[in-house]
């Protein structure tokens, strides 16, 4: 094996220009998370994904419009709104690259999205899927049991039989706002079925991509709430916006929370 050194060229000691460096800020870091931000998150959260949910906004028709997300933009879209109400950072993992609020300038999609948190969300999403909560000590932190679990908190569905033909990758997200020994309350996006392929595929052909909210083929569905109730044989399931059941669900799920000082690296 042969060794090639190559030589670059060092700014001169003399060189006393400072050396300046383009960020993309989506919003600007004023501090560290430490636990303090870390129970407030966990209070806040109720609140937040009820405001989230019932929020209208005009598009640019003048069209009144609801938020729409799919199951892991949800999660998502909370955290990111959370972080930027207290000048906290972010750092999440995604299987494209890494995304921080305050970025060296220079990515592709720099230019495309507003220098906003609404900006850093289309971005992320776009690209960030339910099985990237499965990223262990880089996005999340494992839990053990549905003890465990506190008000932002996240439960994967991975242990279904979708998710057992897919090796245990998650493929729903749901948002705990509330624990307790009796009931789990939920809130979750959802999709409707252009998000399956081969749809997806004839729409990514026709330039249309139901993952990117910024588009009008997002596959994005209103905000859902249900609930967790613990009965003799396990934890019963109900949705409360649409009404569909299922007995003893709870155990297809696993648990995870977002792994929140690692953001700050």
């Amino acid at each position: 094996m042969t060794l090639t050194t190559i030589s670059a060229p060092l700014t001169q000691k003399a060189d006393t220009r400072p050396h300046v460096v383009k960020l993309k800020v989506f919003w600007k870091t004023t501090r560290k998370w430490a636990d303090t931000d870390v129970n407030d998150y966990r209070k806040s959260v109720s609140a937040l994904a009820e405001q989230i949910r019932t929020e209208q906004y005009w598009s640019k028709n003048g069209v009144v419009h609801s938020n729409r997300f799919t199951c892991e933009d949800f999660a998502v879209r909370l955290l990111i709104q959370y972080a930027e109400s207290k000048g906290l950072p972010l750092k999440l993992v995604g299987g494209v690259r890494t995304y921080r609020n305050m970025e060296v300038y220079g990515q592709p999609e720099h230019d495309r999205y507003d220098s906003s948190m609404y900006g850093f969300a289309d971005m992320v999403e776009l690209t960030y899927g339910a099985p990237d909560m499965q990223r262990i000590n880089s996005n999340a932190i494992p839990l053990v049991n549905e003890d465990e679990l506190r008000p932002g908190d996240v439960l994967a569905l991975a242990k279904d039989l979708k998710g057992n033909m897919s090796r245990g990758r998650a493929h729903h997200i749901q948002l705990v706002v509330s624990a307790s020994k009796e009931a789990i309350n939920i809130y979750q996006g959802n999709s409707d079925d252009t998000i399956h392929r081969p749809i997806t595929w004839v729409k990514k052909i026709l330039g249309r991509d139901g993952a990117d909210p910024a588009q009008s083929a997002y596959a994005g569905l209103p905000v859902e709430m249900g609930s967790f109730y613990k009965v003799e044989n396990g934890w019963n399931y109900r949705n409360s916006t649409t009404g569909n059941t299922k007995s003893d669900y709870l155990k297809y799920f696993e648990f995870y929370r977002w792994n929140f000082m690692e953001f700050n690296n």
